[in-house]
C-alpha cells in the first residue's frame, strides 16, 4: 500500500511538473514572438530569471531547453541554434543558483545585474559563434580582426539590449516574482532566506503559502502594493 501510494504521489508530482514546464515554456515562446518586431527588446530574459528565482533550477532549465527546441521548429536553423542552447540554459542555471538567499528587494538588484551582464555576454557570444561558423581559412590574426569588426558593427544593438533588459527586469521582476509565489507557492526556490523547499519531482506537494514565508522587508513591500491596489479600486 505504501509503495502504491508513493507511486501515485510521484505520478501526480510528475504530472504537475510537466504541466508547469509546458506552460512556462509556452510563455517564453509567446513572449519572444510578441516583441519580435522590436530589435533587441525581449521579455525572455526577465521570464527565465523569474523562473530561476521562484520555481528553481528543475523548472527553469527544463522550460528553457524546451523553449530552445521549439524555436528550432519555428525558425530556420542557423548559428543562433548553438547560441540559444548555450546562453539561455546558462542564464537559467545562474539565476537559479544566485537569486536564492537574499530578500526580495536585494534579489531584484542582483536580477538586474544578471540581466545587464548577461545581455552583454549574449552579444559577445553571438559574435564568436557567427565568426567561427561563417568565416574559414583565416589566420588567427585575421580572424581576430574580423571578430572585432563584426562585434563593433553590432555594438549599438548590444547596448540597446543591455539597457532594455535592465529596465524590463528592474520594473517587472518583483511583480512577477510575487505573482509566481501566489500561483505556485509549493515550487518556489529560496529567494528569501526563510524559503524551505526547492522545486523538484518527488518532494511532498503542498499548497500552503506558509512554506514560502516572506522576509520582513518583503512583507512590507507586499503590504504597500496591496494598499496601492485597494486605493486604486476605491477610486
Amino acid at each position: 500500500m505504501a509503495d502504491g501510494k508513493s507511486i501515485r504521489n510521484n505520478g501526480r508530482l510528475a504530472t504537475i511538473f510537466v504541466a508547469r514546464v509546458a506552460l512556462i515554456a509556452a510563455l517564453l515562446t509567446v513572449g519572444k514572438m510578441a516583441f519580435a518586431a522590436v530589435p533587441n527588446v525581449e521579455v525572455v530574459t526577465v521570464l527565465i530569471i523569474v523562473y530561476g528565482a521562484t520555481l528553481g533550477l528543475p523548472y527553469a532549465l527544463t522550460a528553457t531547453l524546451v523553449f530552445c527546441t521549439v524555436e528550432m521548429a519555428i525558425w530556420p536553423p542557423h548559428t543562433w541554434v548553438l547560441l540559444y542552447y548555450i546562453y539561455w540554459p546558462t542564464l537559467a542555471v545562474v539565476s537559479s543558483l544566485v537569486l536564492r538567499k537574499s530578500n526580495l528587494l536585494r534579489t531584484a538588484v542582483f536580477a538586474v545585474i544578471i540581466a545587464v551582464v548577461g545581455s552583454f555576454l549574449f552579444g559577445l557570444l553571438s559574435a564568436c559563434v557567427d565568426t567561427l561558423f561563417c568565416v574559414g581559412n583565416l589566420t588567427p590574426a585575421d580572424l581576430r580582426a574580423y571578430w572585432i569588426a563584426y562585434y563593433l558593427r553590432g555594438v549599438y544593438f548590444d547596448v540597446v539590449h543591455m539597457i532594455s533588459n535592465g529596465i524590463i527586469v528592474g520594473v517587472l521582476f518583483v511583480p512577477l516574482v510575487l505573482i509566481v509565489r501566489g500561483i505556485a507557492p509549493d515550487a518556489c526556490a529560496i529567494v528569501s532566506g526563510k524559503f524551505k523547499r526547492l522545486s523538484k519531482i518527488g518532494g511532498e506537494y503542498k499548497k500552503e503559502v506558509a512554506d514560502c514565508d516572506l522576509d520582513e522587508s518583503d512583507e512590507a513591500f507586499v503590504v504597500a502594493i496591496g494598499s496601492t491596489g485597494d486605493s486604486d479600486s476605491a477610486d
